[in-house]
């Protein structure tokens, strides 16, 4: 979900997971303050990465599930994770890309994220 830098649309966003149980939202233009997320309640965990204004990040509202941040993969614009739940694992991530950048450092981030999980089961 692309939250536009809202703190209003972080609110909704807020109250939907919450209403509705959502373990896991990927979401693109975060609500920031100070470079950092900001605007969730505290017993969501996020991830972001990167040290400026972060414009992709996962939100986790389930204490179960257990998230990795892959450092190679992420960057302000991007956060890969493994993201682990009762004996499951996978890969999740979460991209901006905005439509007036050049196109190439954002498919280089792509395929760099589609590299990372090969070979693993």
């Amino acid at each position: 979900m692309n939250l536009q830098h809202s703190r209003v649309a972080t609110s909704n966003l807020t109250q939907i997971v919450i209403q509705y149980n959502v373990d896991i939202a990927f979401v693109q233009e975060l609500y920031t303050s100070h470079n950092n997320v900001a605007g969730f309640p505290k017993g969501f965990k996020m991830f972001a990465h990167g040290e400026g204004r972060k414009r992709a990040a996962i939100i986790i509202n389930n204490k179960e599930v257990d998230v990795i941040t892959i450092m190679q993969g992420s960057h302000e614009d991007a956060i890969l994770t493994e993201i682990r739940y009762k004996g499951l694992s996978l890969y999740g991530a979460s991209l901006y890309l905005p439509i007036f950048r050049d196109t190439a450092g954002d498919l280089d981030t792509i395929e760099n994220i589609l590299q990372f999980p090969k070979g693993k089961d």
